[in-house]
């Protein structure tokens, strides 16, 4: 073979991989949601978390305690692992996100991956109503829910886990949202309790006015 004709072929070698390459970016864009800065994730307590209760007490009756929330925080990363076809900006991108409607659309770029998903809870339960001074019958008081996302089939209904006080249940798995993506399959995005055993700290609650 002559050097022109090796030259030729390096240099149609050369158009060709440029040609794959602008194929392989063309078919697989990034389109990902802002995320979130450190300020944000702040969301609403989830419907399936008891916030009030009543229960026996040896000095009054019955005492009522509502949930007094100090924090309630969503951080679901996402990463996008680029191929080598990206060239200069080739590798890792991470995301975070606090809403299922941001998490469904970065999910739809072929390359990316849930890669973790926290849900922290935390606050304390008090009285309803004042009443006279007394030591209450231990219950629930301090509450630290630490639940962990995943992506999958949920099967079937889990039993929720009670406080050693007998006072405050909580799920130990609930569904998020459906995701239907792609088009032929389907999967749940629910929450797991990282922390069943000790999730809430019962105490004799102070119920004075």
């Amino acid at each position: 073979m002559t050097r022109r004709a090796k030259l030729e072929f390096a240099i149609l070698g050369l158009l060709a991989a440029a040609i794959v390459i602008l194929v392989l970016n063309h078919f697989e864009p990034d389109d990902y949601p802002s995320a979130f800065g450190a300020t944000r994730g702040e969301r609403d307590l989830p419907s399936w978390l008891v916030t009030t209760f009543e229960h026996a007490c040896t000095a009054c009756g019955t005492c009522a305690h509502r949930f007094e929330v100090e924090e309630s925080r969503i951080a679901v990363t996402i990463t996008d692992r680029d191929g080598w076809y990206r060239l200069f900006w080739a590798g890792e991108e991470i995301y975070t996100y606090d809403d299922p409607a941001m998490i469904g659309g970065a999910l739809r770029n072929r390359t990316a991956e849930l890669t973790a998903g926290s849900w922290t809870i935390r606050g304390r339960f008090v009285p309803l109503e004042p009443h006279a001074k007394h030591a209450c019958t231990p219950a629930a008081v301090d509450v630290n829910l630490r639940y962990r996302l995943h992506r999958g089939e949920l099967k079937g209904d889990v039993d929720p886990v009670i406080d050693p006080s007998g006072t405050f249940p909580v799920p130990t798995r609930a569904r998020w949202f459906r995701y239907p993506y792609p088009p032929d399959r389907v999967d749940d995005f629910w929450w797991e309790l990282e922390n069943p055993d000790s999730f809430a700290t019962p105490k004799p609650c102070d119920c004075g006015g």
